[in-house]
């Protein structure tokens, strides 16, 4: 199947201070990268997870994709067209075809428009002025399982789930073929945030639409996701199917972080790994696998040389960037009580 998005070697960076206050400090590299070199691709109908601690640059590589941050170097292809470098009317009818789910269902609604404005706002922007007002906000409304009277509503008058499910309506006002859902179940309960996946689920099956999802809920991503890719500090360390990164883990980051999802059942016997030290601060990266800081595996070579990304030999599409891969033979039914073990390819 066809790539939908495609997203090539895509770098971002920050300033950290005006050029006047390096020039009299003598700071020569005024700057964070806070995405590096990512490449990427989903394919139409597919829902890919974007996984990591905060400020790994899940969000970043979001609002990049989207526009509303430029890139310093890289590619973005949408359907086959690079976006990154048109302008603004050019990229226009490429974005009306993606929206954005922002991670704050309440504060992403602006307080001083009704649910009804805020659902047709981007057929204003979009000059779609001809649509009914009235029956398009409804019929959104009926989409995401809530009321026409809904439409009447002010930000402050719903309650998590119910804005979560403005915004989704929101976001398909203009029948989108890809959806970024940052954080989609963020401040909601678990049972609201049931809800709010199924309803996603429907819809994708529904629509056809593909998702990009950014998670740090490892459920939601076994839940929705046919792939993930993990983050660490800006960088893609492990990428592949869901069922695979989660059955057979290869970078010991992945390993922490499968390790540490909540587990429903009491009796459930868990192998936790405590990671040492801190996350290192982007202004300070640490030479060679930025993670052999914390890894519990590193040797010499860790910290002297960033690793390239090899293979499983059984699945090409199962990407990591790790010297000494984990291994473990697998045990249906009894994966999270079957220990790792460290191995070369």
């Amino acid at each position: 199947m066809s790539a939908l998005l495609r997203v090539q070697d895509l770098r971002v960076r920050f300033r950290t201070m005006g050029p006047l206050k390096a020039l009299a400090t003598g700071t020569e590299a005024p700057f964070i990268d806070a995405v590096c070199g990512v490449s990427f691709e989903i394919r139409k109908g597919e829902t890919l997870a974007l996984v990591g601690e905060s400020g790994s640059g899940k969000s970043t590589i979001a609002r990049t994709i989207i526009g509303l941050q430029r890139a310093l170097s890289g590619s973005i292809s949408f359907d086959g067209q690079e976006i990154e470098e048109l302008s603004g009317a050019e990229r226009k009818p490429y974005l009306r075809r993606m929206a954005m789910m922002f991670q704050d269902p309440v504060g992403s609604l602006s307080p001083r428009l009704t649910v009804r404005s805020l659902l047709t706002e981007p057929f204003r922007i979009h000059g779609l002025k001809r649509r009914d007002a009235g029956s398009e906000a409804e019929r959104l409304l009926r989409m995401v399982g809530l009321p026409a009277d809904f439409a009447r509503r002010y930000p402050h008058q719903l309650s998590g789930g119910q804005a979560r499910r403005v915004g989704i309506a929101r976001a398909l006002a203009l029948n989108p073929d890809l959806i970024i859902a940052d954080e989609p179940t963020a401040g909601l309960d678990v049972s609201v945030q049931g809800e709010v996946l199924n309803l996603l689920a429907r819809l994708q099956d529904e629509l056809g639409m593909a998702i990009l999802i950014i998670t740090h809920n490892l459920n939601v991503v076994r839940h929705m996701t046919d792939r993930m890719a993990i983050m660490y500090l800006g960088r893609f360390i492990e990428v592949g199917s869901t069922e695979r990164i989660f059955d057979q883990p290869r970078h010991p980051y992945t390993e922490a972080l499968l390790a540490a999802n909540p587990e429903p059942d009491p009796d459930a016997v868990l192998n936790r790994i405590e990671l040492k030290g801190e996350v290192p601060s982007l202004l300070r990266r640490p030479s060679g696998c930025e993670f052999h800081t914390r890894c519990r595996y590193a040797q010499d070579i860790c910290g002297r040389v960033f690793p390239e990304p090899s293979t499983s030999p059984d699945d090409t599409e199962h990407s990591f960037r790790c010297y000494f891969p984990l291994k473990r033979e697998i045990i249906p039914g009894l994966e999270w009580l079957h220990p790792l073990s460290v191995g070369t390819e």
